[in-house]
């Protein structure tokens, strides 16, 4: 469901609020960019984008781009082609051939080593086997989690708005699917972050109204909830309607050891919070709300120490947010040859963080290597890419020695209100999954 390319005013739009630019300052950039875009003013341009550059943590593919972009309209050719040049050593591929703004730079002489590196950079790497295909080829199973009461992973469904019990095959074949008994108010509208609760037994899921989408009241357009639900008879054991006074999107969650939620809002931009706790104390719990600002909030994971939060940035990277001190948001640094930014889900494995990315191209399953002290990346390896299977990728988890994950889910099928889209089908979604310690991991 992400853009292939984000455009620039969006990339302007996306940088302050994670990174600490003043707010009024970046208005002010915003405001700039629209005029200089408008005038075609490639030398003012170039200055906003630099002073937006000095913002960054780190390099992103998108700012690669648009520098190059911005170079190639001056005539800095030379220039141009080491923006390219650090694109590429991101390990990504792009259509430059289909990008009026960038096509001149196919007739230099230094674009076909260029090319030569984005062409190895999309060639299949399969180190995932598939586990099974889910028979319901519209379910679009958003996200997955593993029910110790039941035994059996459990996955949202966008399309049909609830959760289901997944049986896995004793050789490759279908999954079996079975459907919680949910309660009508549960099934409002589409399903998207599900997580287990070991303290509580419980399935924590988040449902959301997400704008201009078919399939529900149109009043309830920009509404979310996060709904505490019993595994065992699919009832409704608390309820949290987020109450932000914007539309919102509760896109992505996971629960700490100790019960912790941690639940974004990818449309609003916050992160909020329900403290551990035992069940029977779950009426006085609270939705708190511990950090905001950001664009596109994306699935929260637990650093080692428990004091840090983990979160992708969508156009951005990875954003560490501080529990010990109040909505302190730092950015999670990273070798300009890591490209961090597209990432959905993710899931800490020891010192690896396994990212689903599916906002690059081309899109991938990562493994990240962070440093003991869980500080930054100092490197990074593909698990798969440019696969059949892989096709839109969403989420992972981590059990029994593998992780899971679920691909060809369906977003580039449905169009922005949530219909399929013209001539198109929807194709039985697959269940992947690799061994957690790979080759590499026992660095």
């Amino acid at each position: 469901m992400k853009n292939k390319l984000l455009m620039l005013l969006l990339l302007l739009t996306a940088v302050a609020p994670l990174f600490s630019m003043d707010r009024v300052h970046f208005l002010e950039l915003n405001k700039q960019g629209r005029e200089l875009k408008k005038k075609q003013d490639w030398a003012g341009m170039r200055q906003v984008l630099i002073e937006i550059g000095k913002a960054l943590p780190g390099l992103t593919p998108t700012y690669a781009l648009r520098m190059a972009s911005v170079e190639t309209h001056l005539g800095n050719k030379d220039v141009a082609l080491q923006w390219m040049e650090r694109y590429a050593n991101l390990g990504l591929t792009y259509d430059v051939a289909g990008d009026e703004d960038l096509k001149p730079l196919l007739v230099e002489a230094g674009w076909k080593k260029i090319a030569a590196q984005m062409e190895r950079n999309k060639a299949p790497v399969m180190r995932a086997d598939q586990v099974c295909v889910l028979p319901i080829a519209d379910l679009m199973p958003e996200d997955l989690t593993f029910d110790r009461t039941s035994q059996k992973l459990i996955v949202s469904s966008v399309q049909h708005h609830s959760l289901y019990r997944v049986s896995l095959p004793k050789n490759s074949g279908e999954c079996g699917l079975e459907e919680l008994p949910l309660e009508p108010q549960a099934k409002r509208w589409p399903m998207l972050a599900v997580s287990f609760d070991p303290i509580r037994q419980l399935l924590w899921a988040t449902s959301s109204a997400m704008p201009d989408f078919a399939g529900f009241p149109k009043e309830d357009d920009g509404k979310a909830a996060l709904l505490g639900i019993d595994p065992r008879d699919g009832k409704m054991v608390r309820r949290f309607d987020l109450e932000s006074g914007e539309p919102a999107v509760l896109g992505d969650m996971s629960v700490g050891a100790d019960g912790t939620v941690y639940v974004t809002d990818s449309l609003g931009g916050g992160v909020y919070r329900i403290a551990g706790g035992d069940r029977e104390n779950l009426d006085t719990a609270k939705l708190e709300k511990i950090a905001d600002g950001l664009f596109s909030p994306q699935t929260p994971v637990l650093a080692t120490d428990g004091k840090r939060l983990f979160v992708p940035e969508y156009p951005l990277g990875i954003a560490i947010i501080d529990l010990t001190v109040g909505k302190t948001i730092t950015a999670l640094p990273h070798p300009d040859t890591v490209a961090d930014t597209g990432l959905d889900g993710m899931h800490m494995v020891g010192d690896w963080l396994i990212g689903v990315q599916n906002g690059t191209e081309p899109e991938r399953i990562m493994r990240f290597h962070l440093n003991r002290s869980q500080t930054e990346i100092d490197s990074a390896e593909v698990v798969e890419q440019s696969t059949p299977g892989l096709d839109g990728p969403t989420h992972a988890i981590a059990l029994d020695g593998w992780v899971y994950v679920l691909a060809n889910v369906g977003w580039d099928k449905i169009d922005d209100h949530g219909r399929l889209k013209a001539g198109v089908t929807f194709t039985p979604p697959v269940l992947l999954r690799f061994a957690e310690k790979g080759a590499s991991m026992s660095k």
